[in-house]
């Protein structure tokens, strides 16, 4: 494996040792409830994942360095003696936070199961199934009793909303107890109860998906969902030779990853995705051995900490053991992707990209963003998404769609009399023509149904592929009565730009765009806006308009975007 990612896991594991952890107190896991900040409360319980798991990783490659094995079983103590396994924002309180006679009546202390307890869960059970001979006898009863108390007699005593999604919860809850169960339920009742109800479950997860096998949640989940998928498949396969890998579907899904990076660590963020990722290696090489035509990425892009910010053991585990020195990987391949059903296209060219969805408004993790863009080139998202806001309590309520990053008015989206598109299955787009060829491509899209307004809409894409790539965006308005205003909107980046009164340059280190339209038809404007990005941090980009100058009810409008 890289020798960078084993000096990381040192250095950390030297901080580690002299830096203890606090313990959460009752006024940071109240914080949530007061006042919707999930942010003090999961720093800790992050940090405590990423001990854990960084003192995992090196007693597996160093394990008979009793420093390392004494700080695992330390921070495994301190994981079976939480409070809670789950995030408070996950919580149902009538479990958690029973009260006493709720309490004196079943006799037990009631939990409930999202994402994190299910990955503890799953995490222990690997820890004691890997290292279970150098633990010590008592601590490793201890977490078969948390495990079994916390998680596997709550999901046997009742159901979850989780078993039936169609999306990353079904498949890290699920796969997270089915992994714990294969691994210390040894063929018992129980193992084979939970095992049938989670294989159901991974049905539900997998029907989520259309057959062209697009994560419309965006990169990251898929990362995260379809790995929790792969982790128990795979597990499920050695202990019960049952194979979940035998359909096409699982196999288009496998794909998606190397259809929805646009060049390097750059990615085509639609939802809430970030707008920069990295693969990682050690679950691209198992993928690729499942599937001959899964892409092997170079290890110039890939994952350099295998230890994420949650501090999940289950995939930096394999990105160890799974890694093959062997595998060499290539550039993102040249060429178009077509997800039909999710409506999105892609085409990747020599340092530049152009993305577009179409879709509708009620996908997971749903942005308003019919008919939206992106183009690259040459280092730089010229246009942009801005991608995942700052999780917070009202980020997923009914205020969502007052976060810039969620609305139309984030988006390279029209305003219409005013009204942006609005959230819901009714507002919809389709891809209705496609042209491809080596040297250009042409989409139409009808986005006649991404409106409240009765019109109808096409928005057609030209993409010249020559040595100096350009964008042609055409907007065809039809509209039953004259509107009151009609707005052109695109999101940019950050860069430094030059307006004229017919275009605008946006320039970049080692190109500029230029973007140009009819001063007589639109007058524009460029305003620096920020956001709160998934971090929290505070994040700029271009707010690019053209309001349209003469209104009526046919309007046609021509924007160029050339390298």
């Amino acid at each position: 494996m890289n020798s960078s990612f084993i000096a990381q896991l040192e250095k950390d594991a030297e901080h580690f040792l002299h830096t203890p952890a606090d313990n959460i107190s009752f006024n940071t896991y109240r914080q949530f409830m007061r006042n919707g900040d999930r942010q003090m409360y999961e720093t800790q319980y992050f940090l405590r994942r990423k001990r854990l798991t960084t003192f995992g990783l090196l007693h597996y490659l160093y394990p008979e360095t009793k420093t390392y094995t004494d700080a695992l079983e330390n921070e495994i103590w301190q994981v079976c003696n939480e409070f809670t396994w789950c995030l408070p924002a996950h919580l149902d309180r009538q479990f958690e936070e029973q009260d006493y006679q709720t309490y004196r009546q079943t006799a037990q202390l009631q939990y409930s199961v999202d994402l994190f307890a299910a990955e503890t869960a799953f995490t222990l059970a690997e820890l004691i199934d890997l290292y279970g001979e150098q633990l010590d006898d008592f601590l490793v009863e201890k977490i078969k009793i948390e495990i079994d108390r916390r998680v596997f007699t709550p999901f046997l005593e009742r159901s979850f909303h989780w078993e039936k999604a169609t999306h990353n919860w079904a498949s890290v809850c699920g796969g997270s107890i089915g992994a714990a169960a294969l691994y210390i339920l040894n063929g018992d009742r129980r193992q084979n109860q939970i095992i049938k109800r989670v294989i159901q479950t991974m049905e539900y997860y997998l029907a989520g998906f259309e057959d062209d096998g697009a994560c419309t949640e965006g990169y990251g989940y898929w990362q995260y969902g379809f790995g929790y998928f792969v982790y128990f498949a795979d597990l499920l396969e050695r202990f019960r030779d049952i194979n979940l890998f035998d359909r096409p579907k699982v196999k288009a899904i496998a794909s998606f990853q190397q259809k929805i990076f646009l060049d390097d660590n750059h990615v085509v963020n639609f939802s809430d995705a970030e707008p920069t990722a990295a693969p990682m290696l050690g679950f691209s090489h198992y993928l690729h051995k499942k599937f001959a035509e899964v892409h092997v990425p170079n290890e110039s892009v890939a994952l350099t900490n295998v230890v994420d910010h949650c501090g999940r053991w289950a995939p930096a585990i394999r990105e160890l053991s799974w890694y093959d020195p062997i595998l060499k990987g290539g550039e993102w391949p040249q060429g178009n992707y077509l997800m039909e059903q999710a409506a999105i296209f892609l085409s990747r060219i020599d340092q530049h990209a152009f993305a577009v969805k179409a879709g509708h408004n009620d996908e997971p993790h749903n942005h308003n963003d019919i008919g939206h863009f992106i183009l690259y080139g040459h280092g730089h998202v010229f246009l942009r998404d801005l991608g995942s806001g700052e999780y917070h309590k009202d980020y997923f309520s009914d205020e969502r769609y007052q976060f810039i990053c969620n609305s139309a008015a984030g988006h390279s989206v029209p305003v219409i009399n005013g009204v942006y598109q609005q959230e819901g299955a009714q507002f919809y787009g389709e891809i209705t023509q496609i042209s491809e060829s080596s040297g250009k491509d042409e989409l139409a899209l009808d986005l006649s149904d991404a409106y409240s307004e009765q019109l109808q809409f096409i928005r057609k894409f030209n993409w010249d592929k020559s040595d100096r790539p350009k964008l042609i965006v055409i907007d065809e308005f039809a509209l039953e009565t004259e509107p009151s205003s009609l707005v052109e909107s695109f999101i940019a980046a950050d860069l430094p730009f030059e307006q004229q009164e017919d275009r605008i340059y946006l320039k970049g280190d080692q190109a500029t765009l230029e973007i140009t339209f009819d001063k007589d038809k639109v007058r524009s404007s460029v305003e620096r806006k920020s956001f709160r990005n998934h971090q929290g941090k505070r994040e700029y980009y271009l707010h690019i308009l053209c309001e349209v100058i003469s209104l009526d009810k046919d309007i046609t409008l021509r924007f160029e975007f050339k390298f």
